[in-house]
């Protein structure tokens, strides 16, 4: 399950994201799946096999451009006991984003030898595919009875010291920002008797020297989170043709990513009078810290703000062979990616109570930071049998190796110099992502000279897995990583043969269809619809023994239309 972001990124789930690739390309090869490993001659095949550009013996400029459509609906579950029940999703939330696109833009430069035998032309491409969308939206809301965003908050902030909080350089201090916004914006309390933190939204009982602090209404939750960017590569190809049968390519790719990604979280109290607060401490609005008064909760608000500019680079080689007429065959191996990563990020909060004069807002600093990440290594092959000038058939499988992602620091210092940062989610990363298979399938009919249709279907496996402990429980990377010393220091282990893949996948359908003049001008026209995993997002972990904290369901799919204008010269 994906956790609400409560620091910078560096986990699993953004290691599978900056790493996924989903080729876009030209509107030929998007209509086609992008099935063309043993096609070439089109500038989008190039990103898949780098001996595409080699393959037609005429130069050509393209440019594509189009939109993306992210559609999502969701739904939401309360907290709930996992021995005696099951999450109950409900309500259907929609959301609808769309964004222009431009997949692909570039040009290849092919030229003869004059040589009738061995090498008879290479190419030069320099060519812009994008090879990744992130538009997403989510949102739901729904009742909670038990738990509390300012709970959650409450308990990530124990072992902060009560007098950090009136230090004017609180923030470059190790302890959390989100845990030291959440007092100052009144999310959370503290209690200087029990030297321990509760939530606004919790009623404080004590009990001879026990406190205890827990929900005791119905809380109005509202969430949602956005996501927006994308990954264009940067291709620059050298190819070669070998006697019209083997065709060689080399490219260097420089995968551009610019991320975004923002979530917010409301909560409102259905009646005020359940919520009575005595808060310890407040911050006025003369921003001093002062003694409170009984007053009782209304509604807070949580925002995080991440913003990520990556670069990288990697090396592809591919081939193609015609060992006879008609007949296709192609590879392709592309290197690790190597990703220089630049993140901000900001976390903002308020909260609202009766006493108006209780009101509080915070905001932390911007945070900035870079380090090192490797993607996967891919390694492509094709087939596909041309009929003549009547069409093909192609059938492509690619292979991704996500366990060898790893994120390292870009320098060392004292700090770190016995304790890696990335330890953690670089364990994480090895255990919990495996291989992902990838089929794609694609046909091209032409109807007359000019005239060309085309279809393809495109199926990738989830590389994310799951474990059985020795315990007999069910381990997913959350759960490895809430109880990660346990499983360190050997306490508890997972049965390495119990590894198992989600079985959540992607699948995608595309069509198109295609206009060749007698001359040098090309258009092309595609769609695709594509089916993405089901995603689970908690906007706060599990803080209450036995109690699993609410979260929403979300069923996303995305459309693609592209339109590409060429020229043969």
């Amino acid at each position: 399950m994906l956790i609400a972001s409560l620091a910078s990124a560096q986990t699993v789930s953004d290691a599978l994201t900056f790493a996924h690739t989903d080729y876009y390309g030209t509107a030929r090869t998007l209509a086609m799946g992008n099935a063309v490993t043993a096609v070439g001659g089109d500038l989008g095949s190039v990103s898949i096999n780098p001996a595409g550009g080699a393959v037609s013996a005429f130069s050509q400029f393209s440019f594509s451009t189009g939109w993306s459509t992210a559609r999502s609906s969701s739904s939401y579950a309360a907290s709930f006991d996992p021995s005696t029940q099951s999450a109950s999703y409900t309500g259907d939330f929609e959301n609808n984003k769309t964004r222009m696109t431009v997949p692909n833009i570039g040009m290849n430069l092919y030229f003869e030898t004059g040589q009738r035998h061995g090498v008879k032309g290479w190419n030069f491409a320099f060519i812009m595919n994008r090879s990744q969308t992130y538009t997403r939206m989510m949102s739901a809301s729904g009742l909670e009875g038990h738990t509390s965003m300012t709970g959650a908050l409450a308990t990530g902030a124990e072992g902060m010291p009560g007098n950090i909080l009136g230090n004017s350089e609180k923030f470059d201090t190790q302890y959390a920002w989100n845990s030291i916004c959440a007092y100052d914006g009144g999310l959370i309390n503290y209690n200087s008797d029990a030297g321990t933190y509760f939530g606004s939204a919790e009623t404080v009982t004590k009990t001879g020297d026990r406190y205890d602090y827990e929900v005791r209404g119905w809380l109005t939750q509202k969430i949602g989170t956005t996501t927006l960017g994308s990954k264009n590569d940067l291709v620059m190809n050298y190819g070669m043709n070998i006697d019209d049968r083997v065709f060689l390519g080399i490219s260097m790719n420089c995968p551009i990513i610019s991320y975004k990604f923002s979530e917010y979280y409301n909560e409102t109290a259905k009646d005020t009078d359940d919520f009575p607060v005595t808060p310890e401490f407040f911050v006025s609005s003369s921003g001093q810290y002062e003694k409170g008064s009984a007053t009782n909760y209304v509604g807070s608000t949580y925002k995080y703000n991440y913003v990520a500019d990556i670069s990288g680079i990697n090396l592809k080689l591919g081939a193609i062979w015609l060992p006879t007429d008609g007949l296709r065959l192609g590879a392709a191996f592309q290197t690790p990616t190597a990703y220089t990563i630049h993140e901000k990020w900001y976390v903002d909060v308020n909260s609202e109570f009766l006493d108006n004069s209780q009101n509080a807002s915070s905001s932390s600093p911007t945070a900035e930071t870079s380090y090192d990440y490797r993607a996967p290594y891919t390694a492509s092959f094709g087939v596909a049998y041309t009929a003549g000038r009547h069409g093909m058939l192609s059938v492509d499988y690619e292979l991704t190796d996500y366990s060898v992602m790893k994120f390292s620091q870009q320098y060392s210092d004292d700090y770190y110099t016995y304790d890696d940062p990335f330890y953690v989610v670089n364990t994480l990363n090895k255990l919990f992502c495996g291989v992902s298979h990838t089929l794609r399938a694609g046909a091209e009919f032409r109807v007359d000279p000019s005239i060309s249709l085309r279809v393809g279907v495109n199926y990738q496996t989830n590389p994310e897995r799951h474990y059985y402990n020795t315990s007999d429980e069910l381990v997913y990377v959350a759960d490895y990583d809430a109880a990660f010393n346990a499983y360190e220091n050997g306490n508890l282990a997972l049965m390495k043969d119990s590894a198992e893949y989600s079985g959540d996948d992607k699948f995608s359908i595309s069509c198109g269809v295609g206009y060749s003049s007698p001359g040098a001008f090309f258009a092309d026209l595609a769609f695709r619809r594509t089916t993405l995993p089901d995603s689970y997002y908690r906007p706060y972990s599990n803080y209450l023994n036995n109690i699993v904290s609410p979260s929403v369901l979300t069923k996303h799919s995305l459309i693609d239309a592209v339109v590409t204008v060429g020229w043969r010269f």
